[in-house]
């Protein structure tokens, strides 16, 4: 399973360590490291201006340490529609989608998640063709909530 985490707020001329929760950047340190710890095989970590970093371990320790290491590694640029394009199943997490439970889940998919401001409309449109929406209920959840959990009913339904 591949996660990846868009934030439109979050760009890479204003990100700093020592202030994690400016542009939620401590949202996206979350997102990467409970999505690796679920089981993910990958993360995207994608940027306003479509910076992206490709993860697939971090190092231990305190939200700081894995920031400063992410921030040291080489991104890429793209966009959603090139993300997509490797995947033949995608999903949306979205609170209007379908109860996740209802949906058979592929272990080879990409599960796209926004941070709480959400995707932008044009990202939704494209995600409205490309992905199945699905949702874990009406509450809201914190997307590092949300990874952890589609991780574990991931591993539930494959097993």
């Amino acid at each position: 399973m591949s996660f990846l985490i868009k934030s439109d707020v979050a760009c890479p001329w204003s990100l700093d360590v020592n202030t994690l929760v400016k542009n939620r950047f401590d949202v996206l340190i979350d997102f990467l490291v409970e999505s690796l710890r679920g089981g993910a095989r990958e993360v995207y970590v994608m940027l306003c201006d479509g910076t992206t970093y490709r993860i697939t371990s971090v190092p231990s320790g305190r939200a700081r340490d894995v920031a400063a290491w992410l921030l040291a590694q080489r991104p890429f640029k793209a966009d959603m529609r090139a993300i997509l394009a490797k995947y033949r199943h995608v999903y949306y997490l979205h609170e209007s989608g379908r109860d996740v439970s209802e949906v058979r889940l592929e272990g080879d998919g990409l599960f796209i998640f926004g941070d709480h401001d959400g995707l932008s409309a044009e990202d939704e449109e494209l995600l409205s063709r490309r992905a199945v929406w699905i949702s874990l209920g009406r509450l809201p959840y914190m997307s590092w909530q949300a990874a952890a959990y589609v991780a574990y009913m991931l591993r539930r339904q494959l097993n």
